[in-house]
């Protein structure tokens, strides 16, 4: 039994899918863009974010807030978010 807040479905047209993979297996683009892209792509499989979290190496956190903020923003917004 999962414990927790529900997931939020999160939910990718073909569109947002071409270019989310494209960025995933960028070398060009700054690491955590791809980072990013690879945790909202999971997340959209239906994958759990601790699932996510241990097999990217990253905090469950890190996953929830990606996650939370392409769900509220989309794509435009995920370039404003990296450092």
């Amino acid at each position: 039994m999962r414990t927790g807040r529900p997931k939020v479905e999160l939910t990718l047209g073909p569109e947002e899918r071409s270019q989310l993979e494209s960025y995933a297996r960028s070398l060009s683009l700054p690491a955590a863009l791809s980072a990013q892209a690879r945790i909202i792509l999971s997340s959209a499989d239906g994958e759990l974010n601790s699932a996510i979290a241990e097999r990217l190496k990253l905090t469950q956190g890190t996953v929830s807030k990606w996650s939370t903020r392409f769900i509220e923003r989309h794509i435009p917004d995920l370039y404003d978010y990296v450092d």
